[in-house]
Order: C-alpha cells, then sequence, then structure tokens
C-alpha cells in the first residue's frame, strides 16, 4: 500500500529527496498552490505538506483518510488546528529547524536600529557624510534592557544570545514558571505591561492567537521609553500597526522594526512604508537557505515518522491525537 502525500508547493530538493527516497510513497505536486488545482487529489490523500496555504475544515472534510499535515514553519494560524484535532488528525511544524536564524535576524534587527545604521548609510549615499557623524546619534545595546515576550523555541534562545551580548534579559510567558524562566536567563515578568517602562527593546516571539492579536496598541506604546526600540519577527497582528505607526511618527518611541506584517506583501499605499523610523523586512527572518534546507527535510520527515510509527515529540502540536 502506497501513502498519498500532497505537497501544496515543493520543498527544498533536500526534503523532497527523504519523500522520494521511499517506494511506499505517491508524492503529488500540484502546479500552483490554489486548492483548485489539487482538492481533486484530497479523497485519498493521508499526509499534506504546506507553507502558508489554508487549511480549513472543509478541506479536511475533503480528504477522509487524513492522518498527518505537517507544516513548512511552526506558526499555525493557517491550519485550523481544532478541526484536525476533532478528526483525529496530527498537525506537525518544523520544531527548531528555523530558530537559530529568527534568533539572528532579531538581534541583526537590535543591532540596526541601535546603530542607526539605515539612516548613516542613507546620510552618506545622499552625500551629507558628516551628518551621521556629527548628528545622528546611535547608542550601544550592551547593558540594555531587553524585554522578550514568549520564551518558546526562539525566545528562550535568544535569551541565551542577548544575555552573551551583555544585556538584561526580561522574560515572559505564560506557559513556564518564574524558576524555568530565570533558568532560561531571564527576569521572569508576571505582566508584560509592568516591564514595558524598564525595556529598552521589546520583541514579541509568541504565535497569533485572540489572546495575543493587538497584544501591543496605543495603551501599551505609551508605557515605555522615548528611547524604546519595538521588534516583532513573529507575525504580523501582535503589535498593532496604526498605533505603532502614531507612536512613531509622535516620537512616543524611538523607533521599530518588523519582519511580518497584518499584510503581507504591504499595499503600495501602507503608511508604514513611509515612516524612516521604522526598518521593514519582507518576513525573512526564517528565509536563509540553511533554514529552508533545514525545514523541508523536518517537513518531510514528519511524514515518515508518523507513517513509521516513531516519535514526533518537539514538532507535533496536538499529541493527543497518537492516543486514540
Amino acid at each position: 500500500m502506497r501513502h498519498k502525500v500532497i505537497c501544496i508547493q515543493p520543498l527544498h530538493p533536500e526534503g523532497m529527496k527523504v519523500l522520494n527516497s521511499r517506494d511506499d510513497l505517491e508524492i503529488i505536486v500540484p502546479e500552483s498552490p490554489d486548492p483548485a488545482t489539487w482538492s481533486n487529489f484530497l479523497p485519498g490523500a493521508e499526509a499534506i505538506c504546506v507553507r502558508l496555504t489554508k487549511i480549513p475544515r472543509t478541506l479536511m472534510e475533503a480528504a477522509p483518510n487524513l492522518k498527518i499535515i505537517s507544516r513548512h514553519g511552526v506558526g499555525l494560524d493557517n491550519i485550523d488546528v481544532a478541526a484536525a484535532t476533532e478528526r483525529g488528525v496530527a498537525v506537525a511544524t518544523v520544531g527548531l529547524s528555523n530558530s537559530p536564524s529568527v534568533v539572528e535576524h532579531t538581534i541583526a534587527m537590535m543591532y540596526a536600529l541601535a546603530k542607526r545604521l539605515p539612516e548613516f548609510d542613507r546620510a552618506v549615499r545622499e552625500g551629507d557624510y558628516y551628518r551621521g557623524r556629527t548628528k545622528l546619534s546611535s547608542m550601544d545595546v550592551a547593558g540594555r534592557t531587553v524585554l522578550i515576550i514568549g520564551l518558546g523555541r526562539i525566545g528562550s534562545r535568544l535569551a541565551k544570545a542577548v544575555n552573551g551580548l551583555g544585556l538584561k534579559c526580561l522574560g515572559v510567558d505564560p506557559a513556564y514558571t518564574p524558576a524555568q524562566i530565570e533558568a532560561m536567563g531571564c527576569e521572569p515578568v508576571a505582566d508584560f505591561r509592568t516591564a514595558l517602562p524598564r525595556a529598552d527593546f521589546v520583541t514579541v516571539h509568541c504565535p497569533l492567537q485572540h489572546e495575543t492579536h493587538n497584544l501591543i496598541g496605543a495603551a501599551e506604546l505609551a508605557l515605555m521609553k522615548p528611547s524604546a526600540y519595538v521588534i516583532n519577527c513573529a507575525r504580523g497582528g501582535i503589535v498593532n500597526e496604526a498605533a505603532l505607526l502614531d507612536a512613531l511618527n509622535t516620537g512616543r518611541i524611538k523607533g521599530a522594526a518588523l519582519d511580518v506584517q497584518v499584510s503581507e506583501p504591504p499595499k503600495p499605499d501602507d503608511p508604514l512604508l513611509a515612516c524612516d523610523r521604522l526598518i521593514l523586512t519582507p518576513h525573512s527572518a526564517a528565509a536563509t537557505p540553511e533554514t529552508m534546507m533545514r525545514s523541508s527535510m523536518t517537513v518531510a520527515q514528519n511524514v515518515l515518522d508518523y507513517f513509521d510509527g516513531h516519535s514526533l515529540e518537539g514538532r507535533i502540536v496536538n499529541p493527543e491525537v497518537l492516543n486514540r
């Protein structure tokens, strides 16, 4: 018997190599991620490998044999996990595969903001060489305080990295006890709002859920230092973009950096594009060749491990389905 696997988008060649190494898999790679090009394969599909394409309940209902959804990433806002769990479908992510790259990107954002790299670059290119040296002031990062909201795979590793760079780390995550947060190298914070006045950098590393939508809005930004920075390399919508733009334009905070936005790509008239206190990157924190290779291989391995009855620990988000 061959297991039918739909790869909604082709994986990195190393990931496809993992799948194609098995004779018991029938691999289907549609012409496009549009469900119209692959929905006819759903009735016999047992596994789906997916990046950003939405997998709602209706698609699962059209795949009665579906057993596992393997997500190329760690965010789950495109998958109806509750519906999958109800139907006994395992949902797995790439675990730690993208963590190193996102940690590095976050640190790069911190330094680019503190050292005002975009503005210095612009001054030199515009022929105003000495403006960068005399009128624009950068700051040292060592000795500053960073508040990390979310201490999972990425946030916990970021804490270790910034401690090594000489920053003081405050950490908040309801999934961990104060002792566990201390073990990560952070001063535990019960309510992140109480720590906002102390933070020089606020960086979010939590999933986008109902509780975290607009987690940082006007009220939270008003609590921060005028010299503080906000960084979001998690999901668009965790930081309220309208409130952030107002805080930047009025000097309420000094700067911000977003790798993610509510609208991706942003519309040409998006006011964020005109804000020179803001650094924008195209959801690229985890888009390095190294991460793409690691992630694709993990996506493929998730499928093999499920069919072989091997552990998915650290990757499965609804382990209760395995006990049915």
